[in-house]
């Protein structure tokens, strides 16, 4: 069963409960594999061990308009950053969460440059790349990832695709009929190629859609055109061996008649 979290822009409070109860469950988490007693874990500085971020601006001319969101890991179908990952360090689970092994990676940041949406950090002094990893070991044990169960407005929902869908849609329903605009579902269908559909699904005014940096169609040109260029020079590559080797293959078999 694939698993998916709505975010709800118009339901969210900015109490940023999420935030901090992320960070406290990572730390949790470090203890509870043995990497650090409960007192080291809480009093090292760690911002790596937060993966979800509020960001706060003003657009337009001033005063401006405050906008408010969360900028968070999406959890594509697709996963860029997995495909790009030269260390096999990310995994996209069969139900959905992408994860960071962090004793795989190896510093090289290609996640960072194949990631529309920017998410994954460079922390320089481990020399490693984080991001969310939607709780995938609290999901595994039958529980909601930690940021849903702090999120006291509920604009974060957790449960199974056709679940969090059908929630998505009924409440982007509800605010078209009373608000007069138009709602979307973001990332309830494929984005784009580089993404296909989204398990991190947002709710929220059509308008805001670039102020929200949510993409219409998520890609990275550069690094899409940089994999098609490797898959000719791959292309090329093995054409060019098959015809050494057919080469080679002929010219023992002209020898042998000789």
């Amino acid at each position: 069963m694939k698993v998916s979290m709505l975010y709800d822009m118009q339901a969210c409070v900015r109490c940023y409960a999420c935030s901090v109860q992320c960070g406290i469950e990572n730390r949790a988490r470090l203890s509870r594999d043995g990497r650090g007693t409960s007192e080291r874990v809480l009093e090292e500085q760690r911002p790596e061990l937060r993966y979800i971020f509020p960001v706060f601006r003003y657009i337009g001319p001033y005063p401006g308009r405050a906008v408010s969101y969360v900028h968070h890991c999406m959890h594509c179908e697709n996963a860029p950053c997995a495909r790009r990952c030269p260390a096999a360090a990310i995994e996209v689970k069969p139900y959905g969460p992408v994860v960071i092994h962090e004793e795989r990676c190896i510093g090289c940041r290609a996640c960072i440059e194949a990631c529309p949406y920017g998410v994954p950090h460079f922390n320089p002094r481990m020399g490693k790349t984080y991001k969310c990893f939607m709780c995938y070991d609290r999901v595994e044990a039958g529980l909601s990832p930690a940021c849903v169960e702090a999120c006291l407005a509920k604009a974060l929902y957790f449960g199974s695709r056709e679940e969090v869908l059908a929630e998505a849609r009924r409440r982007a329903a509800n605010y078209e009929r009373r608000l007069g605009e138009k709602f979307m579902v973001y990332g309830a269908e494929p984005v784009g190629e580089a993404t296909g559909y989204l398990h991190w699904v947002t709710v929220g005014p059509e308008k805001f859609l670039k102020e929200y940096t949510l993409r219409p169609e998520a890609a990275q040109k550069p690094i899409e055109a940089l994999d098609a260029v490797r898959t000719i020079g791959w292309v090329l590559f093995g054409t060019s061996a098959a015809g050494i080797i057919g080469h080679f293959l002929y010219s023992l078999g002209k020898e042998a008649e000789e």
